[in-house]
């Protein structure tokens, strides 16, 4: 049973990590409004069809409508529109390291919000991981950081992150009894409609680039469906099948293996080529991760 349970979780792990990959591919074609609108309104349409009785679409209140909405504008529609952006004009590899920070940039918010008290270990993970996407970023010259010669991708791809970190907040803060199909249907659907501004003015300033020719281009077409269905739908069913069989706790855990997924398929399958400061990077952002939850999984083994 667990065995199961664990290999559906690794392959969560492995397609979030893959769509870093298959990003970089879609984006040689599509625009990251396109491939964002895609990607999470295949998504949708692949949950419509896993959703067993229709009508459950329906019993979602008005108020549940208006915070999936604000869910979805935080988690799918600036999340990833600044994350393909930034990958758009970053590497893989560092949308890898980048977004392994997104647990510290949750707690944060937390934080700020009042829902959770830092502690000094935590801020000092948080401290670290910081000064790991500043080397990131400023590829060790951190003159950089007062001028322009840092990269804008890893810049947007933080933004990401804080979006996503909003993200986390707003579903703790808005816990919904709501089939989990109905709740990905509607937070994808919501995710890709509020985009629809950006393709209109995508496609009335750029028209070739939404042109038939232009979207069936076989491999950015995968790269989609490889997002839609294996980053959007299975991964995440995966992973809630998994937080029901070991514990959210245990479930979490399998998360942290998606830089190390997007990090090796980078330099496996893009070539991308890898600095020393972008390894040293890397181990510092992990290291403060690492320093940042060990108190945190001390507590719930005690519990």
């Amino acid at each position: 049973m667990n065995i199961r349970i664990y290999a559906k979780l690794m392959l969560s792990a492995f397609f979030w990590g893959g769509s870093a990959i298959a990003g970089k591919y879609a984006l040689q074609d599509y625009s990251p409004a396109l491939v964002t609108f895609a990607r999470f309104f295949i998504a949708a349409l692949i949950v419509f069809l896993l959703v067993n009785t229709k009508k459950t679409l329906l019993t979602v209140g008005l108020k549940q409508h208006l915070q999936l909405f604000i869910i979805a504008l935080a988690g799918v529609s600036l999340c990833y529109y600044f994350y393909f952006r930034g990958l758009l004009l970053s590497s893989a590899f560092n949308a890898g390291i980048i977004e392994a920070t997104t647990p510290l940039l949750t707690l944060l918010i937390a934080a700020l919000c009042g829902m959770e008290r830092l502690t000094l270990r935590q801020l000092s993970g948080l401290l670290i991981a910081w000064l790991g996407v500043g080397v990131t970023m400023t590829n060790g010259d951190w003159r950089r950081l007062a001028g322009d010669g840092y990269n804008v991708g890893d810049l947007l791809l933080l933004v990401s992150t804080l979006c996503f970190g909003v993200y986390n907040i707003l579903t703790r803060r808005w816990q919904m009894a709501i089939p989990d199909r109905v709740f990905m249907f509607w937070f994808f659907f919501y995710g890709s409609m509020a985009l629809l501004p950006w393709l209109i003015g995508e496609a009335w300033r750029q028209p070739a680039a939404f042109s038939p020719r232009a979207a069936l281009q076989p491999l950015p077409l995968l790269s989609i469906l490889f997002m839609a269905a294996g980053g959007s739908v299975i991964a995440y069913l995966f992973f809630n099948q998994g937080i029901r069989a070991i514990g959210a706790s245990a479930a979490a855990a399998f998360i942290n293996l998606v830089p190390f997924v997007t990090v090796f398929l980078s330099v496996c399958l893009l070539g991308e080529r890898v600095g020393i400061f972008q390894w040293t990077g890397a181990v510092t952002i992990l290291v403060g991760v690492l320093v940042a939850s060990q108190r945190r999984r001390a507590a719930l083994a005690r519990s």
